[in-house]
């Protein structure tokens, strides 16, 4: 049968061998999200404009020898820490229990915590920190975590129906500050 003469580390090893993880891929993926983003802002109304801008952004990315290592190094921890949450929120599910609005913030800074640790693990940062720290400087750190949550919890206001969460009030407070400066509000 033919799948049994097709080895697919030998496969790897060839597609490596040809820089296939080196130029073809980092340039695929920098020419898909460049044109993605200027086909969806609309800087220009003709796709060709688009492809060439997208075409030569990547062949200058695959240029920069830095760039492709810090890509190779942080897209397999981007991913890695997906497929975690993804497990999580499974199991998580599978048990009945439901993600709601409220976990929406949390959900923020452990996106952004994620995804600084996994750029500084792949640029060469001593990750994760809290090697610098000694145990009385984490117990310290959680007993002040802990103090800001109590205190919170007992000042923050009653959350309304209309209300619409932090993303919500940031735009407002937007929307204000370009008031106050005499500008047209945003919608």
């Amino acid at each position: 049968m033919v799948l049994e003469t097709i080895d697919f580390v030998d496969f790897i090893s060839w597609f490596e061998g040809i820089g296939g993880f080196d130029i073809i891929l980092p340039f695929l993926l920098i020419f898909a999200i460049t044109f993605a983003i200027l086909d969806k802002i609309k800087v220009f109304e003709k796709k060709n404009i688009n492809t060439i801008i997208a075409i030569i952004v990547a062949f200058f990315l695959i240029m920069q020898r830095d760039a492709v290592l810090l890509i190779q190094g942080f897209l397999p921890r981007v991913s890695m820490i997906v497929l975690t949450i993804l497990m999580v929120l499974l199991v998580a599910g599978a048990f009945g229990f439901g993600f709601g609005d409220s976990w929406q913030g949390l959900s923020v800074i452990i996106a952004i915590v994620s995804i600084l640790w996994a750029l500084g693990a792949s640029v060469g940062w001593d990750v994760p920190w809290l090697n610098w720290f000694t145990d009385q400087d984490v117990a310290i750190l959680l007993i002040v975590g802990i103090f800001v949550l109590v205190i919170w919890f007992i000042i923050k206001e009653p959350k309304t129906e209309n209300e619409g969460g932090a993303l919500k009030g940031i735009g407002s407070f937007i929307s204000s500050l370009g008031k106050s400066v005499g500008g047209k509000p945003s919608k």
